[in-house]
């Protein structure tokens, strides 16, 4: 669920310019039917000067047709009629080419939408609207660049947005959880007992800050106005929406790794109060195995896991190595004291935890990179198991830069660059999750059916919940 939290003076005032004209046009082209909308088309492409007989002619209606509508755009200011001659004019042509694309089966409300929309603005109002510097050469591009660049940048702006009226704020949320976050205009209306003036002043606000934009969707019944995300963001949650994760739905045979959520913390542990006094590697290495598998009669504890728990104490300095002995160093005494939780929050805050895998190319084996792909785990926190197949489908870490979810252009257009990667990055990935995340306790894995599965635990749900 999207929901607006911390408020931040909202600069757009609609006093600026003539909102009222804006709105009462509004009104007039969400009233026209289908005839009329032809006529309107007819209008906008015909000369400055042309005549009713004429119109009459390229539309296929009879003038006693015409007439009524003809006088019903007049109120607009588009066009005056003497007698017989229908004059256009220029500034409200341009006005209604622009608001006409919104009828378009085809249409877009993206950023070069957005771009024209703010043409209907002073230019010199728009760096007060957007706390532009004043030394911004392309106010666009440092529109873009302030409010787009990312979806995460994007995501700021609607949290933080600010307005009087409480019903601009619950129109904002209801088109974001909407169903392909779009929703009817009458829909709203009706909700919030709007009449249409009041409604169109909200959506010129909501416009007006990038948050939502108008269109009409044909029907046999006619156009619908809908309201819907600018179309650059809506393409991104689209695909959030199509690659999410699937939680499996049969979970009573998962095997897993270890049976709880601490499990090789734990392990750790264990390994520590066998290791008090000197004790050779190998017969800490059984001493190890049968404890664990004494507790966990459920699971297979192979060797390899061992030695990864035994590896992992020589690398923290946990376990100091004396001739042909081993010891529990003396500094973990006080470590042994903290609860599991602590232990863990200790073992992934640790410098000396790092990633170990001769199969992952030394480039990404950064901190960085590491913290991304730890936060790639987000679009699973609210699943219950899934499987790492599925979820690798729509894995979002920027691990290098050229992984950066940002705004591109080819030409006029624009899109959300979705990454993709490869497969040493995708091990990469399953790697910092099933063995950093695991060790950590943020992580349950285990397998079903011979794939690879895995759980955010409800320690990690602490860690990474998005507050």
């Amino acid at each position: 669920m999207l929901e607006i939290i911390a408020p931040r003076k909202n600069k757009i005032c609609l006093l600026d310019y003539n909102y009222k004209k804006d709105i009462e046009n509004r009104c007039l082209l969400s009233s026209l039917n289908e005839l009329e909308l032809n006529a309107l088309e007819e209008i906008l492409f015909s000369s400055i000067k042309t005549s009713i007989s004429r119109l009459s002619k390229d539309i296929d209606i009879q003038e006693k047709t015409l007439l009524p509508i003809l006088k019903k755009l007049t109120s607009s200011e588009l066009i005056q009629i003497d007698g017989e001659i229908v004059t256009i004019d220029k500034k409200m042509r341009k006005y209604f080419e622009f608001e006409y694309k919104r009828f378009d089966e085809n249409f877009k409300p993206d950023l070069l939408f957005i771009n024209n929309l703010l043409q209907k603005i002073p230019i010199h109002i728009l760096p007060i609207w957007y706390s532009l510097p004043k030394s911004s050469n392309n106010i666009f591009e440092s529109i873009i660049d302030k409010y787009f660049k990312t979806p995460h940048l994007f995501e700021r702006h609607i949290s933080n947005i600010e307005h009087e009226k409480e019903i601009f704020l619950h129109i904002i949320e209801d088109v974001y959880n909407a169903k392909d976050f779009e929703i009817e205009a009458k829909v709203l209306q009706k909700k919030y007992d709007l009449d249409k003036e009041t409604y169109l002043e909200c959506i010129l606000l909501l416009e007006f800050n990038f948050l939502c934009f108008q269109s009409y969707k044909k029907t046999k019944k006619g156009f619908v106005e809908v309201l819907s995300p600018f179309h650059e963001y809506k393409a991104y949650l689209l695909y959030l929406q199509k690659t999410k994760t699937a939680s499996i739905e049969n979970t009573k045979s998962i095997i897993r790794k270890r049976n709880t959520d601490f499990g090789f913390v734990k392990d750790l542990s264990s390994a520590l109060k066998i290791a008090k006094k000197p004790i050779s590697i190998e017969q800490l290495h059984d001493n190890l195995k049968k404890e664990i598998s004494l507790k966990d009669t459920d699971i297979i504890i192979t060797s390899t896991y061992i030695n990864s728990v035994l590896e992992k104490l020589i690398d923290l300095n946990f376990l100091i190595k004396k001739q042909d002995l081993i010891k529990s160093a003396s500094k973990t005494d006080e470590w042994l004291g903290l609860d599991y939780e602590k232990k863990a929050l200790h073992l992934y805050y640790h410098p000396l935890n790092t990633l170990k895998n001769k199969n992952i190319l030394p480039t990404l084996i950064a901190e960085k990179a590491i913290k991304e792909t730890e936060k790639s785990i987000i679009r699973v926190l609210n699943n219950d198991w899934v499987y790492f197949d599925d979820f690798k489908n729509g894995i979002l870490a920027a691990i290098a830069d050229e992984k950066v979810i940002k705004i591109i252009s080819h030409g006029k257009a624009h899109k959300y660059f979705i990454p993709t990667y490869t497969s040493e990055e995708i091990l990469f990935v399953k790697t910092v999750i099933f063995e950093r995340l695991f060790e950590t306790g943020i992580i349950a894995v285990g397998s079903l059916n011979g794939r690879d599965c895995f759980r955010v635990t409800k320690f990690g749900k602490s860690l990474f919940e998005i507050s």
